[in-house]
């Protein structure tokens, strides 16, 4: 079993690229996966990834194809001017 690095809480921002403040909020709710040593706080990757793909919405390939087969005045945010 490969054992995987800890990360940081620096690094953590920089990777869901929000704030520290953010990161912190989450971590107190216990809304972010993390462990707490003593007054550190470290995070596994593979964890946050679950994490985000649990906060995942859409389907990708379904919006592509719904865009690739839609009409040229659907794509715009205002209708075409009738002329």
């Amino acid at each position: 079993m490969t054992k995987e690095r800890l990360m940081t809480m620096q690094e953590v921002t920089e990777y869901l690229q929000c704030s520290r403040s953010t990161v912190r909020r989450w971590v107190g709710r216990g809304v972010l996966p993390h462990y707490r040593m003593g007054k550190l706080v470290r995070f596994r990757r593979a964890e946050l990834d679950r994490w985000l793909d649990a906060y995942r919405e859409g389907d990708w390939p379904l919006v592509a194809s719904r865009v690739l087969e839609a009409e040229p005045a659907q794509l715009s945010l205002f209708p075409l001017a009738a002329n």
